[in-house]
């Protein structure tokens, strides 16, 4: 994907998640006292309950989207475009740069500000509420869409929560990866995004650019 009219390009893309797990990596670094070890952090732990639990917690973001898609006018939850940005890369770019996002965002927001937000609260409930707002927060261009925000604040607890639970981050990294994955690859065939609807109320398809 080249830069058009202000569009990002693809290594744009890669280059923000690169940064994001950058930033995570120095905060685990810089905090070992009060952030887990490297062998903690890296231990797969139950592989049923990560897997499960990761599934369904990512299956059930999924359903959220979706609904607030069908359900919701499209005023309250329309980005400024950049999810229809990720529809136009081909496959193998949409599963490699998920999969990098889910574990640089877990890395950052889940393993390291999670884990200190831990340490300094003494209320669980209440450590995952702020580690969620500052996941939310951090999508900038929800600021102005709060549908959006509460939805990703909502997706930062059960992500938190689930790195909670299981004890381990690849929990929240695959029910991440899953759900973002899933929604891409649905809004390339052209649902759930910003005029996904026509004023007939069908589908609008949108057209896949060249050769990537």
């Amino acid at each position: 994907m080249e830069q058009r009219n202000g569009t990002p390009s693809l290594w744009m893309f890669y280059l923000s998640a690169v940064y994001v797990g950058v930033f995570g990596f120095l905060v685990l670094l810089l905090g070992v006292a009060k952030t887990p070890s490297w062998s903690e952090l890296l231990a797969l732990g139950d592989a049923r309950q990560v897997w499960g639990l990761g599934t369904i917690l990512g299956l059930l973001v999924v359903a959220m989207q979706i609904g607030i898609a069908v359900f919701l006018p499209e005023r309250l939850w329309a980005d400024d475009g950049t999810n229809a940005l990720f529809t136009r890369l081909s496959y193998s770019h949409i599963f490699m740069l998920m999969a990098l996002t889910a574990l640089a965002e877990e890395l950052f927001f889940r393993a390291a500000i999670q884990s200190l937000l831990l340490r300094w609260i003494p209320s669980v409930g209440v450590g995952l509420a702020v580690a969620a707002a500052v996941f939310a927060v951090a999508h900038v261009r929800y600021l102005t869409r709060p549908v959006l925000l509460v939805g990703a604040w909502v997706i930062g607890l059960l992500l938190g929560w689930a790195y909670w639970f299981t004890g381990s981050i690849w929990t929240a990294v695959w029910a991440h990866f899953l759900f973002n994955v899933t929604m891409t690859v649905v809004g390339k065939q052209g649902w759930f995004l910003p005029g996904w609807r026509s004023s007939t109320g069908e589908r609008r398809r949108f057209r896949r650019p060249g050769p990537q």
